[in-house]
């Protein structure tokens, strides 16, 4: 049995997702995205389960900072522009 195999609760499957709480993962399980145990009374899960859930229901992006732009990059930006009013100009005439 490995670390991802072992029964946790909701509460500490959430720590593995941010922005997470132990009713998302409610949500998630009542949706039928996440299996879950009920051994007694408390609902658990694995951390294989809510990567699983995760990875199959949910789709993940790759978010960068963005920041103020650079010089350079306002440059690129005033010659495109510049290049496609002269284009409408010339098809104008």
């Amino acid at each position: 049995m490995t670390d991802d195999d072992v029964l946790i609760t909701l509460d500490e499957a959430a720590k593995l997702i941010p922005g997470a709480d132990a009713d998302t993962l409610k949500r998630m399980h009542r949706a039928g995205k996440l299996v879950c145990y009920r051994p007694g009374k408390k609902l658990l899960t694995t951390a294989a389960n809510v990567m699983e859930a995760v990875r199959t229901n949910y789709r993940v992006t790759k978010v960068t900072p963005t920041g103020r732009p650079d010089a350079a990059s306002m440059e690129r930006s005033r010659a495109a522009l510049e290049q496609v009013r002269t284009e409408l100009r010339t098809t104008r005439k």
